[in-house]
């Protein structure tokens, strides 16, 4: 499947020099397909050794109640298992094609330096858009992200 999303981490500030983390960052969804919708998006920093999903292996009933429904629910109950960052819904509903979604997250005081970002596509039975615990940033800039398109496999 075609790269249908692009996500864009703007990373704004950071701990102190000797730490370099990346603490108040912006994170841009933008839906570069011609015909797929978006369900509401869970964008999420949690800790380095953990994901979402992993590829190959059998989705979680979290992740297939998601990539089934676009029910985030259960992922963000996982994530908040870990102390994870959680944006939930960036874009207030479903993100329409060329329509884009920002969302700042704050990781300070927290051990959570990766990224996930995942979202059900429309019109599918299984498919979603996954960024799966890519490194955050810790230098001022902004990162482009392709963001591929996943079979859930259920």
């Amino acid at each position: 499947m075609k790269h249908l999303i692009k996500a864009t981490i703007l990373a704004a500030s950071l701990l102190g020099a000797q730490t370099a983390s990346a603490v108040d960052f912006n994170v841009r969804i933008v839906n570069l397909s011609n015909g797929i919708y978006y369900t509401p998006f869970l964008v999420a920093a949690h800790p380095a050794g953990t994901s979402i999903f992993a590829v190959g292996q059998p989705a979680s009933g979290n992740l297939q109640a998601m990539a089934e429904g676009g029910d985030i629910s259960g992922l963000v109950a996982d994530l908040q298992g870990l102390g994870a960052t959680i944006a939930e819904d960036p874009a207030g509903g479903l993100l329409a094609p060329a329509s884009e979604a920002d969302v700042d997250l704050n990781t300070d005081g927290t051990s959570n330096d990766v990224l996930s970002i995942v979202a059900m596509l429309l019109p599918t039975n299984d498919a979603f858009a996954g960024l799966n615990a890519v490194a955050i940033p810790t230098e001022p800039g902004t990162y482009v992200f392709d963001v591929p398109a996943y079979d859930a496999g259920t």
